[in-house]
């Protein structure tokens, strides 16, 4: 599971999409549940070529397609066309082959250097299994004795001060490797009360707390965590205290 969790880490850091973006051709928005980073959401889809030709659909059979967003789950094209959309939501879009399979193409089916279009209907949206809270959440978790942890960096610590009741212990390095002991802290610190403890993680400006959120909820089973939204950025924001260490 440990050696599971540590993969996951380094293929979100090491995640980026290119400056290319997708075009949206068609779109009639829902009225549901936003879908956020983490949201887990059913989708009906149909696949074509430019010519019109389908390639893959799932519009008629018994499940729908079922993704977390954040989890290269699906083309980096279908995923920004999804991202920020609502529950009903039905949108047609184009991706640009460097969104989609680029230069290699996908299999016999799809050719290199090709441009899709998918035509696709949001089902259902179902929030990640963390919770993100405000400053004010955060400060009664932690008055609560909950355990909440920084995982910025010691300059960061240095830089801006830490929130009064948390413990730090760095995520990542600088350069996005993941700190293995993290885990020891956290059992250290939860005891005997393992997975059902609860916990919250802060970040700078909330993103990678996110990321650790979501492996720790979807990938280590624990049943009680929290992500600071907006991180280290919003305590600020809201005129929170923090405090420095001598």
């Amino acid at each position: 599971m440990k050696k599971y969790f540590l993969i996951l880490i380094s293929l979100f850091i090491c995640f980026n999409l290119t400056a290319a973006e997708i075009e949206i051709i068609s779109d009639k928005p829902g009225n549901g549940k936003k879908i956020i980073y983490h949201s887990w959401v059913q989708i009906e889809y149909t696949g074509s070529f430019e010519n019109g030709e389908v390639f893959d659909t799932n519009v008629g059979k018994d499940r729908p397609l079922v993704v977390q967003m954040g989890m290269k789950e699906v083309i980096p094209g279908f995923e920004q066309g999804i991202m920020g959309t609502t529950k009903g939501t039905k949108r047609k879009i184009r991706i640009p082959s460097k969104l989609a399979y680029g230069e290699k193409g996908g299999g016999d089916i799809i050719p290199p250097n090709t441009d899709l279009i998918f035509e696709f209907e949001i089902i259902d949206v179902l929030d990640p299994n963390y919770k993100l809270i405000s400053p004010d959440e955060l400060i009664v978790l932690i008055e609560k004795n909950s355990i909440a942890l920084d995982i910025r960096t010691e300059d960061q610590w240095k830089k801006t001060g830490i929130i009064k009741g948390t413990f730090q212990e760095t995520a990542f390095s600088k350069e996005g490797k993941f700190n293995v002991y993290l885990m020891d802290k956290v059992r250290a610190l939860a005891g005997a009360e393992s997975q059902n403890i609860e916990i919250a993680f802060i970040s700078n400006d909330g993103e990678t707390a996110s990321i650790l959120g979501n492996a720790f909820a979807e990938d280590l089973g624990f049943k009680n965590v929290f992500v600071l939204k907006g991180g280290i950025k919003a305590w600020i924001e809201d005129k929170k205290a923090l405090i420095f260490e001598k």
